[in-house]
């Protein structure tokens, strides 16, 4: 029967956990609320255990950072060695760091670093540090090989050369392991270019180490790009595919041209597998021996020597490019002394030359005395007074090129001697040409070519011509002052102002001053004011009388060509003459945008022996102001900026603009 709502049977009886609590909770409730506790206390020392846990594995990881730290700070020491030519030194620094990436590997993708890896936020952080020593380990290869070509090219125990000989072997090995550095210095940046260092807390010091080290392989990488791609050119240079000549010339900043010092002295290169022999000395007046003037067909397009008239093969450098004027010169020099086809040309000044006496040390020169970094140019530049016969002054002249073969070959240090020559050719006192066009562009591409800027933004290059065969150029003072009104389009209003000066002691003869040649204090000269390229030439004053002068137009195929204008001077002991040009350049600042520009200026030194002066005022456009620090040397003005300093190198400046 029906059981009602309020009857009960055994079997409806509830479970004793069931049963009420009295008054207070009872049992029950006392031990939900211990179940409780113990749940929480477990739950405490899970998460303990688990931070204990992590922590353990975590330690992996602050040795790999240590370990990279150490490895990093020995790749620079190593760094620090070579540069004090300590090899051994050196390589047990590398051999430090590679012990020291080894570990820091290891820690780096163990078991530790693994289960951090997978935790939410922090597995950033950890690939970050695993790929900062992948870099790593990749820079300390670089470093390991670069050990190994180093005491082949440099040092005394050096192998590259012997005497007269340069071991082909010797030199297609360091090209080749040369070549094996790009993969390694690629995988490094590519590893450096994988790194957030966006982890909370930990972020700054991975992006620290990562700018740490870009700092170390960049400059490498810099390097690698320009170098090595010549030396992998060097071995059929020298000779590895068959005999190769070339024509040296020594020049002479005491009579100008505009490519830089007088081309006076010379003497042939052949290399043969290596085996250098150089012929006899030539001076300008043996030159005249096999005729007074040469004919040859002129480079296309150049504008110092429209026609096939003869002329002195001295003459055939008046052009500031020496991929014009050096094929010029070989072409005059073969007309005058036949033989094998030149190759290329090899041209120093006399700072150049004492650049590698400053490495060498002094030398003793007949009818000179000794000869060293210090005086060298002064004794064969700027005492012709001293020396009794024009006889007397070519013993000198033809000691150059023994003075350049011995400094150059002998004693070891070669990595030295190139880094000094390499150095040089920023003062366009050293440079090279070669007839192949594909060696020629790898020169150019270190800086040898001793061409002209090729930037297509402002521009500075004044250079001058010799005119009456003096050596007052050895005094002359030349300052030049370039004023620019910046427009927002990128152009520009363009003063330039050159002021040149005599600053020759007295006429030490006995006879008038005969106006030229050796011992003359009368400097004639041709100024030539070369625009930035696309400029639109206004007007010129010489001395401050109109001038009308003549755009002269280059077109050499190949050649990033700049119009210039000329002013012929034709100063006294103490004068100075003055040339006034203005322009428009049409492109003197990249414009990035609207609000924002970017003024570029380029200034290519001549090899004087009293460099340059320059003065550079710029006036911005109307709104506008430098967006970060002025370069060195450059400081504030109320409507710009300004520069004063010497042109003795190749300088190059921009300056970001934007509109407040």
């Amino acid at each position: 029967m029906p059981v009602s709502p309020d009857e009960s049977t055994p079997t409806d009886s509830p479970e004793p956990s069931q049963h009420r609590a009295g008054p207070g909770g009872g049992r029950p409730r006392g031990r939900r609320r211990r179940r409780g506790r113990w749940l929480g206390l477990a739950a405490l020392l899970l998460v303990v255990v688990a931070g204990v846990a992590l922590a353990v594995l975590a330690r992996p990881l602050v040795s790999a950072k240590h370990q990279a730290q150490q490895a990093q700070a020995d790749l620079i020491s190593a760094k620090g060695a070579l540069a004090r030519h300590d090899v051994p030194t050196a390589k047990s620094f590398v051999l430090q760091a590679q012990a020291h990436v080894d570990r820091a590997h290891h820690d780096a993708h163990g078991l530790g670093s693994n289960v951090w890896s997978a935790v939410p936020v922090a597995g950033t952080a950890v690939d970050d540090e695993r790929t900062l020593v992948d870099a790593l380990n990749q820079t300390t290869t670089v470093a390991a090989i670069g050990l190994e070509i180093y005491p082949m090219v440099s040092g005394d125990t050096a192998t590259l050369v012997h005497g007269d000989t340069i071991d082909i072997a010797t030199l297609t090995k360091v090209s080749d392991r040369a070549t094996e550095l790009s993969p390694h210095l690629e995988a490094a940046l590519a590893d450096l270019a994988k790194v957030k260092g966006s982890t909370p807390v930990v972020g700054g010091s991975i992006r620290r180490a990562t700018t740490k080290a870009l700092d170390y392989l960049q400059p490498l990488q810099d390097t690698y790009e320009r170098n090595v791609p010549l030396l992998q050119v060097l071995p059929s240079l020298v000779g590895a595919d068959g005999p190769r000549s070339y024509l040296v010339a020594m020049l002479n900043p005491a009579e100008e041209r505009y490519s830089g010092g007088a081309a006076l002295t010379f003497t042939t290169l052949r290399v043969d597998h290596g085996a250098l022999s150089f012929g006899t000395t030539v001076n300008a007046e043996d030159l005249s021996t096999h005729g007074a003037a040469q004919s040859w067909q002129p480079v296309a397009g150049n504008t110092f020597h429209r026609t096939s008239a003869p002329q002195r093969i001295t003459s055939s450098t008046f052009s500031p490019w020496w991929s014009v004027s050096g094929e010029e010169l070989l072409r005059g020099y073969s007309k005058a002394f036949p033989g094998p086809p030149l190759n290329g040309l090899i041209g120093i000044d006399l700072q150049g030359l004492a650049s590698l006496f400053a490495i060498t040390g002094p030398v003793e020169v007949p009818g000179a005395g000794q000869v060293g970094a210090g005086n060298l140019v002064h004794v064969l530049a700027g005492s012709y007074d001293l020396f009794p016969s024009v006889e007397a002054r070519h013993q000198v002249n033809a000691a150059l090129v023994p003075l350049f073969r011995q400094r150059f070959l002998e004693g070891g240090h070669m990595s030295v001697k190139v880094s000094a020559l390499v150095k040089s050719a920023e003062g366009r006192h050293f440079f090279t040409y070669f007839r192949n066009h594909g060696v020629e562009r790898r020169f150019a591409n270190v800086g040898l070519s001793g061409d002209l800027s090729s930037t297509p933004y402002d521009y500075v290059g004044v250079f001058s011509q010799n005119l009456n065969g003096s050596k007052v150029d050895y005094w002359q003072h030349r300052a030049v002052t370039s004023t620019v009104r910046l427009a927002a389009d990128g152009s520009a209003r363009v003063h330039l102002h050159v002021a040149v000066t005599n600053a020759s002691p007295p006429y030490s003869g006995t006879e008038p001053d005969p106006g030229s040649g050796y011992f003359t204090r009368l400097l004639g000269t041709r100024v030539g004011v070369f625009m930035p390229r696309h400029a639109t030439y206004r007007s010129a004053e010489l001395d401050g009388r109109p001038l009308r002068a003549v755009v002269h137009r280059p077109k050499v195929a190949g050649v990033l060509n700049r119009k210039y204008i000329e002013g012929t001077m034709s100063l006294q002991r103490g004068q100075t003459g003055t040339l006034d040009v203005d322009y428009r350049a049409t492109q003197a600042a990249q414009v990035v945008s609207g609000d924002s520009l970017v003024y570029q200026l380029s200034v290519d030194p001549q090899d004087l022996v009293t460099p340059e002066t320059l003065h550079v005022h710029v006036i911005w456009p109307a709104g506008f102001r430098p967006s970060g620090p002025l370069p060195s040397r450059w400081s504030a003005t109320a409507t710009g900026a300004s520069y004063s300093g010497t042109v003795a190198v190749q300088h190059s400046w921009q300056i970001p603009l934007s509109k407040s």
